[in-house]
């Protein structure tokens, strides 16, 4: 039978190619996408999830409206990467409408749907964690009925990529990111920002470039989307590997195989530091005495990963 994912999303480029990865698997049934704020505003989102769900010729998924904004304050978007528009400003001809979301909120959708489906659902967060941190605050039980859990967002070395010290999923909503770590008392899988930035998770230009010349509509609507990010990562940033954070946290999901190492932490959530707010602190020398709350993924074969992003555009 295939496994039931929900996949909570702020949708800009790398959450759509996280997306087409699970809706092409004979083995993942997609139950709910969950839509929070993030790359870019919380409507852009849903429109954004809506069009890869067209692209994909699977609207029977259903897509609910989650949080505009975090917990406590701030936020912030990610247009200067992913485009205006979350999908490099391709200008997409598709015809999506916010008339085709749920009526039911995503964090009251989540708490349904594991309590319909106790120990089956594996729940992949893409994005901050505000609509999770939420269902957990209305059912504490919300993360022991979960089968699940693979987060992608934090840092391990104070390394941030949207403020000087933190990740920026964590760094949109700290509170969030905390209250997750602290109290979803099931495994965390966690793809933390530093493993993005290395070979254990990055493909080479020459392999993108034939691959985004795949000729069919998948494969069109992947290289329309990608424009934004890689001319980032290739010409800005100069960056000697392709990468897609999302894409290669999915990739781990539905098919941990491809996980070649992973190391056992505490961590929690820097709250108050006026350069560290929402960085992910981990004790790596088993100070404060905790038992691991997290796994941290530190590489996977990309010679299996890159055959499955091949597939998924075919």
């Amino acid at each position: 039978m295939p496994e039931k994912y929900i996949i909570d999303v702020d949708t800009g480029v790398d959450d759509a190619q996280a997306l087409m990865l699970a809706l092409s698997r004979p083995d993942v049934e997609v139950i709910a996408i969950t839509c929070v704020f993030g790359n870019v505003l919380l409507d852009q989102v849903c429109l954004n999830t809506l069009k890869v769900l067209t692209v994909w010729n699977r609207l029977d998924v259903p897509v609910y409206r989650g949080c505009s904004g975090p917990l406590v304050t701030g936020g912030l978007t990610a247009t200067h990467y992913h485009g205006n528009d979350g999908l490099s400003d391709a200008n997409l001809d598709i015809d999506v409408s916010l008339d085709q979301m749920q009526e039911e909120n995503a964090v009251d959708a989540m708490i349904r749907l594991v309590n319909e489906h106790p120990g089956e659902i594996t729940l992949v967060a893409l994005a901050p964690l505000t609509n999770i941190a939420l269902a957990l605050k209305q059912d504490h039980d919300f993360g022991k009925k979960l089968k699940k859990v693979v987060i992608m967002g934090g840092n391990t070395q104070g390394r941030g990529n949207s403020t000087l010290c933190a990740e920026f999923n964590f760094a949109n909503d700290p509170e969030a990111a905390f209250v997750v770590l602290g109290e979803l008392n099931v495994p965390i899988l966690m793809v933390p920002w530093e493993i993005n930035l290395s070979s254990a998770t990055g493909q080479s230009w020459e392999w993108f470039d034939q691959w985004i010349e795949t000729d069919t509509k998948k494969g069109k609507f992947n290289k329309a989307i990608t424009k934004s990010p890689v001319y980032r990562q290739r010409f800005v940033s100069k960056q000697s590997i392709y990468r897609s954070c999302d894409l290669n946290a999915m990739a781990t999901v539905v098919d941990p195989s491809v996980i070649t190492s992973t190391q056992d932490v505490f961590a929690t959530v820097e709250l108050n530091g006026t350069y560290t707010r929402g960085m992910m602190v981990v004790d790596w020398r088993n100070s404060l005495k905790k038992s691991p709350n997290v796994t941290l993924i530190n590489s996977v074969n990309t010679d299996m990963t890159r055959k499955m992003f091949e597939d998924m555009i075919k």
